[in-house]
């Protein structure tokens, strides 16, 4: 079923930048327009999470299940470990998010490491959309889209300052 509507009524999400609507602003307008159990596969994207009920969260589900396995992988080579015990099982393999998880792995900055990471995760939200961009594949992926801009916008200096200190206090305490 396609939601011409609601998909034409969000605002546009610019990785990096702040959401012009929050979670709870796109999820109560979604009730009005969608299924139970479309409201549910939001929900567990919100969580980050895989609705079993939903084709579409399966799918999404499947690449983040890829991406990760993917850091898996580099972190396991880059300390000489195996990593097998750690892989879930995935539907396929994409050659692509191993090398551009590799290639994150490159960067020395932690931030930009993640940066390059939640850009994947875009990339694979906007693919996603595609399959049905005014669907329920369009409305997914901007929920997943709402999920990662909403991190990035929330990051602070200060607050991640004060969390590392108190990390390093609890940890020589």
């Amino acid at each position: 079923m396609n939601h011409w509507y609601l998909v034409a009524s969000l605002p546009y999400l610019r990785f990096g930048e702040k959401p012009l609507v929050s979670r709870a602003a796109f999820l109560a307008t979604c009730t009005e327009w969608l299924l139970a159990e479309d409201i549910s596969a939001l929900q567990a994207a919100f969580e980050n999470q895989c609705s079993p009920d939903s084709d579409v969260s399966r799918r999404w589900w499947n690449g983040e299940v890829e991406l990760r396995n993917a850091v898996v992988r580099v972190r396991a080579k880059n300390r000489s470990a195996d990593a097998a015990g750690f892989i879930q099982p995935s539907d396929g393999f994409n050659m692509s998010i191993e090398k551009t998880v590799a290639d994150a792995f490159t960067r020395v900055n932690p931030l930009e490491r993640e940066a390059e990471l939640d850009r994947v995760r875009w990339a694979q939200a906007d693919e996603l959309a595609l399959t049905a961009p005014f669907g329920f594949a369009g409305i997914f992926s901007f929920a997943v889209k709402l999920c990662i801009a909403e991190r990035w916008a929330g990051l602070d200096d200060t607050a991640g300052q004060s969390k590392v200190e108190e990390f390093i206090e609890q940890a020589t305490a």
